[in-house]
């Protein structure tokens, strides 16, 4: 595959590698909630590490969603809970912030060498060692790049890794994301022997029965304001008990929203706990929703990103679709 090549002192590429190379023991650290992308690579890492002979182990602060629960190696996910032993290197993928490691950002931030692999323009570059390409559509192409520099060839588990990450993060190839090095990985991980049918069917086809309960609750809230441009959904801690779902469960809501017709901008505004509400927002070109996120203490993308607000939920959906109607 045809290397990309950035010039910044945020993409170390090389100084990743050694340093992957070099150490004895790594441990590995997703986001809080973690979703496709955080959790696929850093499970495509322990696997390579791990066949290479060092000891490798991956926490998050946060339960693998349900959908997520066939990925390689999930079973073995530490949580925030656990004391690992000392390691030589400690790795964070598609973290864009420390605060975004939850209960896990002081065992990051006590480790004597850390290190960043991630695809988000925010990320100011915490870490000792940081590779952040804002160009790419998943945390999984930096560390694809990083597995073709190195002398193994990829495993059908760390194809099915990557695959999961890039294909949720790109949603199945069709956001502005996605572009040719995403197919050009593509290519490499059919070649390593991807059941693409069994895990594309079990990725975007297959659905939870709580998942299609929760729709039955959130559907009947949607709201279309602004002209008919913005679009929103709701759902209250009791609504999530009566579908009997989490928040995994709550993955691709926020879509029923944005792909209206006629909509630009959308929201999905679910209570986690009283007083407590997770928002995700889109948005289609020309519009815009990582500066709305950030006004609030979040972040993501331009096109896709997410804030906890300390409010209670319907003063969270006022506030939110005020901002997306200034933003028309």
């Amino acid at each position: 595959m045809k290397m990309t090549t950035i010039s910044s002192d945020r993409y170390q590429q090389d100084e990743m590698l050694s340093a992957i190379l070099s150490a004895g023991s790594v441990l590995l650290f997703g986001h809080v909630n973690p979703d496709g992308d955080t959790l696929g690579s850093i499970l495509a890492l322990k696997l390579r590490l791990e066949r290479m002979g060092k000891r490798a182990q991956a926490m998050v602060d946060g339960t693998v969603p349900g959908y997520l629960s066939f990925l390689p190696g999930a079973d073995g996910l530490l949580s925030a809970r656990n004391e690992p032993d000392a390691f030589d290197l400690a790795l964070a993928v598609d973290v864009a912030s420390p605060d975004m490691l939850g209960r896990c950002e002081a065992l990051f931030s006590a480790a004597q060498k850390t290190a960043v692999i991630d695809h988000h323009v925010t990320n100011t570059g915490y870490a000792q060692i940081n590779l952040i390409d804002g160009g790419a559509p998943a945390s999984a192409i930096p560390v694809y790049r990083l597995l073709g520099q190195m002398e193994l060839p990829i495993s059908q588990d760390e194809a099915i890794c990557l695959y999961t990450a890039l294909s949720t993060d790109t949603g199945n190839f069709v956001y502005n994301s996605t572009n040719a090095e995403s197919f050009a990985m593509m290519s490499g991980l059919m070649e390593a022997g991807l059941p693409l049918a069994q895990y594309s069917r079990l990725l975007f086809r297959q659905k939870e029965l709580p998942h299609v309960r929760l729709l039955a609750q959130a559907l009947p809230s949607l709201r279309v304001t602004g002209g008919g441009r913005i679009a929103g959904l709701c759902l209250s801690m009791e609504q999530m008990r009566l579908a009997g779902a989490n928040g995994g469960h709550a993955e691709g809501v926020v879509n029923y929203a944005i792909d209206l017709e006629g909509v630009g901008m959308a929201y999905f505004a679910r209570e986690i706990e009283p007083g407590r509400v997770k928002v995700s927002l889109r948005a289609l070109e020309p519009y815009a929703v990582d500066v709305i996120a950030a006004r609030h203490g979040g972040g993501g993308h331009r096109l896709a990103a997410g804030v906890t607000l300390a409010l209670p939920l319907d003063e969270s959906v006022r506030l939110i679709e005020r901002d997306l109607e200034a933003a028309l």
